[in-house]
């Protein structure tokens, strides 16, 4: 729409937010014929997709078909709920994994989204992520594109620097629209299907986080977005929306001062305290390493030790070149006593630490070390030159907010539907509890606002 015509005041769905959830939901409505405008805080779109690896997880895609690789939708669940030690809603996630693949297929027909080449990972992700590729790094930025250039296809309006968001209520107890203060000044839109909190979590809100999380987890640096500060929460529970899951959030491994990004390297050696002591077991996702780093490390600050053969692997080599663009350290020498002075980390500890790992893992007992280290097959740390990555346990997105059923509906603390009012994305709560399958969160932003874009157009006819 160009600039100078006048916004119309009535739409069938308003979605607020830009990011995946937001797009996702904007190109589902205008392709089911509903007139959809998207409200963005910032100037531009600054949230968390920006900041993603662009990996989406599904089972039973025809990408997966291609290459001979056979994922089943009932394993996904399993598994789904498994990470989630069985806390995640049953219902959300059964729609999630059986909805996962036509998110990937509706990503690559509707959008244009380009993939690259599915390679297994360590297990739960096995072979279920669907890796976006493109000129932009990294792949949520290129997702973020893609989403953003099928919009525009759709001329779909979006208006930003909406500073100051009020949801309006109707005679029901629902949402008939949104009084948004943006240039030039006040303007109320009228939504006949619903609003759809598209927003992001709460995970950049120091004061929130330290009310739902405790001190310690508000002072971890961001992984994401600094501009996620809980709107999904300030709108949604003056309507009386019932919050769950507000003590549980995504987070991992950060270089705190570059925001550098090692993840899944974690499961490639070993990880030290500064003092040269293992404290987690490296078989655990990142994002069980990030939390555990933040909660038991001096300081926040651990290291990755990896030696020349780990870092020949294609994903290490990947988290390398992610240090290297963003100006990070890794500290390296030909042995492990001089890597330690290098890198500040204690030298005999460091030492007695790797031979015994070293010992564990020739002799398969792995387990039996303090932690243990629950990897199927891990690596000895016997071929120079030795790496230390550094990093901290960072905060990515929260995974609380409003409750949503499966047609992402916020409900009530009445356990009633709050008619008009939607959300999807890390601005709902319900599916994602202790950790996740890596690549679903962007996988269930797609599921969910489509879901939310058929029920509001449904709704306004």
């Amino acid at each position: 729409m160009a600039e100078h015509e006048p916004l119309p005041k009535e739409y069938d769905l308003i979605i607020l937010g830009a990011g995946c959830a937001g797009l996702a939901c904007a190109i589902e409505a205008a392709d089911l014929g509903g007139r959809v405008i998207i409200l963005e805080k910032m100037a531009r779109p600054s949230g968390n997709i920006l900041f993603a690896g662009g990996a989406v997880s599904a089972a039973g895609t025809r990408l997966q078909e291609a290459q001979g690789i056979r994922e089943d939708v009932e394993s996904f669940y399993k598994d789904l709920m498994e990470v989630s030690l069985q806390r995640g809603d049953p219902d959300l996630t059964r729609v999630f994994a059986r909805n996962s693949a036509d998110a990937v297929h509706w990503l690559s027909d509707t959008v244009g989204v380009q993939w690259a080449p599915i390679t297994e990972r360590l297990p739960p992700a096995r072979c279920r992520v669907h890796q976006v590729t493109g000129p932009l790094r990294p792949g949520g930025a290129q997702l973020s594109r893609d989403l953003f250039t099928a919009t525009a296809k759709r001329k779909i309006p979006l208006l930003c620097n909406v500073k100051k968001l009020e949801l309006v209520g109707d005679p029901q107890c629902g949402i008939s629209g949104v009084r948004a203060q943006a240039e030039p000044g006040v303007r109320d839109f009228r939504a006949k299907g619903g609003v759809v909190l598209a927003t992001g979590g709460f995970h950049a809100n120091r004061e929130m986080v330290s009310e739902h999380m405790g001190d310690w987890a508000s002072r971890m640096p961001y992984r994401g977005s600094r501009v996620n500060t809980g709107e999904n929460i300030t709108l949604s529970r003056s309507f009386g929306a019932r919050l769950v899951n507000m003590d549980q959030f995504h987070g991992g491994p950060i270089h705190g001062p570059t925001k550098a990004n090692p993840s899944g390297a974690v499961n490639f050696g070993i990880c030290v305290t500064q003092e040269g002591k293992r404290y987690v077991d490296e078989g655990w996702t990142y994002l069980r390493v990030g939390r555990e780093t933040a909660q038991k490390s001096a300081d926040n600050h651990a290291f990755i030790i990896l030696d020349e053969e780990a870092r020949r692997s294609p994903l290490v080599m990947d988290r390398f070149e992610r240090y290297q663009r963003a100006g990070a350290p890794i500290y390296e020498h030909d042995t492990i006593a001089d890597l330690a002075r290098k890198a500040g980390i204690g030298v005999e500890e460091l030492v007695r630490t790797v031979t015994g790992y070293n010992d564990a893992v020739q002799a398969q007992r792995t387990g039996d070390l303090i932690p243990p280290n629950t990897l199927e097959f891990p690596r000895p740390l016997r071929t120079p030159r030795f790496h230390a990555i550094p990093f901290r346990g960072g905060m990515t997105a929260t995974f609380g907010g409003p409750f949503i059923n499966v047609r992402a509906q916020v409900i009530s603390t009445e356990d009633k539907i709050i008619p008009g009012l939607y959300a999807a994305g890390n601005a709902a709560g319900g599916l994602f509890y202790g950790d996740y399958i890596v690549g679903s969160q962007l996988g269930a932003a797609i599921v969910f606002g489509r879901i939310a874009a058929a029920d509001a157009c449904a709704r306004a006819q």
